[in-house]
């Protein structure tokens, strides 16, 4: 028998040979998939819940033929998916909090995948915005029932690299989500993209559903809605938290915007990227499974606040890369503004629960919800700059907003005797 599968104190007692049967399917029930499965459904969940957030990133060029649209109304298709993610986002934790981990993350993941297929018969544009609302409304169930369901069915010394194992996941589903979109569209077009990457959802969602055995730890919460929006309300009387929650904002804003319109900025002339050469741009994503372990370790030495800060630093450098004209120098300071955002969220994330004190899931929550209203903003926002200035205004603009979290993270997250190490 494996070390942890069973959570009860082991007393030996003599079993007699009639009853041996009838235990049996039991201890198959408590032993469940092997760990490697459950391992690999925990990163599945991971990839679901990014593979189609920002799938139409790197296809707005594309669409723009497709539908004659603005480029502002091309960026609906991420701003409705983020808002609708900022909107579910605490109550998705309320469901798994009163439901279940597991039910509320395979309810979501049907949804999803479901979504994400139908969202390919949409004739218009405005079709497809709503089906990309439906998308972002079932989307934070994936991952707020998931990184609970960690905690709770997990001993405490395996859930530090089993969340690295969702994390890495989620960095890896973000870019996959964005590279097989344009190259399915480049060469079938994008309705088959959103066919292939629903597909993909629903089979993930067969592996999580075997992978991952029923809750042994989960006890429903009976507080309900009442319980969590009185949460809400002592956390927004906290200025260090709203603070907090104002960073959340600007580190979405700043990756969304950048992403966004450097797809623009490289199909026009003189780059004249394809859809292939876009899709490969979102590889520089893939630095996220190397700066987010690296940015624990860093603050564990140096803290939090100054962690934030060199993040942000690292992030304007990148920007300030992207406004040469050789094409690495652009990749490059992408992939320098990709790794600074990283760290930072880490970083801002973990300093929610620290800020909080007490009721910590729905100061987390909250913090989802305006770190995905900056991503939306982010979208739609800074179309009237493209409009008017180019790449050269996006970059100035994402640029205020670094040095804007950069100093507000260092105001308020000053260390004090009892969190010496933020």
């Amino acid at each position: 028998m494996r070390r942890g599968v069973l959570a009860w104190p082991y007393r030996p007692r003599i079993i007699p040979p009639m009853s041996t049967t009838a235990l049996s399917p039991s201890l198959q029930d408590v032993a469940g998939p092997p760990e490697w499965l459950r391992r690999a459904a925990v990163t599945a969940a991971g990839m679901c819940a990014f593979f189609t957030m920002y799938l139409t990133q790197g296809l707005l060029p594309s669409l723009q033929s497709v539908f004659h649209a603005s480029v502002a109304e091309l960026s609906l298709t991420i701003t409705f998916t983020t808002l609708a993610v900022a909107v579910a986002a605490p109550f998705s934790g309320i469901a798994a909090d009163r439901f279940g981990r597991k039910r509320v993350l395979l309810v979501s993941l049907a949804g999803l995948g479901l979504s994400t297929l139908l969202a390919a018969t949409s004739p218009t544009l405005h079709g497809l915005l709503i089906w990309r609302a439906i998308e972002g409304l079932c989307i934070p169930g994936v991952f707020t029932a998931t990184v609970a369901y960690i905690s709770e069915e997990w001993q405490p010394s395996e859930v530090p690299a089993v969340t690295a194992l969702y994390i890495s996941g989620s960095v890896a589903g973000g870019f996959s989500g964005r590279f097989i979109a344009g190259m399915v569209t480049a060469h079938a077009g994008w309705q088959a993209a959103f066919v292939v990457l629903g597909a993909i959802n629903l089979l993930f969602l067969l592996l999580i559903a075997r992978g991952l055995p029923a809750s042994r730890r989960f006890a429903a919460s009976r507080g309900g809605v009442r319980a969590a929006l009185s949460g809400f309300a002592l956390h927004l009387r906290n200025p260090k938290l709203l603070g907090t929650y104002a960073i959340g904002f600007g580190i979405l804003f700043s990756q969304v915007c950048t992403f966004t319109y450097v797809s623009f900025h490289l199909a026009a002339p003189p780059y004249g990227f394809d859809l292939k050469d876009l899709s490969l741009l979102f590889a520089v994503y893939l630095v996220g499974m190397v700066a987010t372990p690296l940015a624990g370790k860093l603050a564990w030495k140096f803290g939090k606040r100054r962690v934030f800060v060199a993040a942000v630093a690292l992030g304007s450098g990148g920007m300030l890369l992207t406004l040469l004209s050789p094409v690495w120098a652009i990749v490059l300071g992408l992939t320098l503004s990709s790794g600074g955002v990283f760290i930072a969220q880490s970083m801002a994330t973990a300093q929610v629960p620290t800020l909080a004190g007490q009721s910590r899931s729905s100061a987390v929550g909250l913090y989802v919800l305006c770190y995905y209203l900056g991503g939306s903003v982010g979208a739609f926002g800074p179309a009237w700059v493209w409009a008017h200035a180019g790449w050269a205004g996006c970059v100035a603009l994402v640029l205020i907003a670094q040095l804007a979290i950069g100093v507000a993270a260092w105001g308020l997250w000053k260390p004090t005797p009892i969190t010496a190490t933020v």
